[in-house]
C-alpha cells in the first residue's frame, strides 16, 4: 500500500468518527468547537462560524494571555467532546 492509500483511509475514518460522535447539543445548548475547544451557549440566536465571542479564563488561558477571560472564534459547530463543556460568556459584536 502506498503512504498517499493510507491517508486517505486516515482521513475517511476520522470523518466516519467524527460524524458517529459530533453532538451539536449537549444538556440542550448549542455546543461548538473554539480552537479545538468545545463550549456551549445560552443564547440565541445560534452561533455560526466565524462570530467572536467571549469566554471563561481557564488554566491554558491564564496561562497564555493573563487573568480574565479571553476572546475567541467559532471555528467549527458541534463538538466531539465528550466531557463538562464551559460556558460562553457572550457573543461579540
Amino acid at each position: 500500500m502506498s503512504t498517499e492509500h493510507l491517508e486517505r483511509q486516515i482521513a475517511r475514518l476520522k470523518t466516519k468518527l467524527d460524524e458517529a460522535t459530533r453532538r451539536f447539543r449537549v444538556d440542550g445548548l448549542q455546543a461548538v468547537t473554539v480552537g479545538g475547544y468545545a463550549y456551549v451557549w445560552n443564547g440565541q440566536p445560534d452561533l455560526e462560524v466565524g462570530e467572536r465571542l467571549l469566554l471563561p479564563e481557564n488554566y491554558v488561558s491564564r496561562l497564555k494571555d493573563g487573568p480574565g477571560p479571553v476572546e475567541g472564534i467559532v471555528t467549527e459547530l458541534g463538538s466531539t467532546y465528550d466531557g463538562t463543556h464551559s460556558r460562553i460568556l457572550r457573543r461579540i459584536t
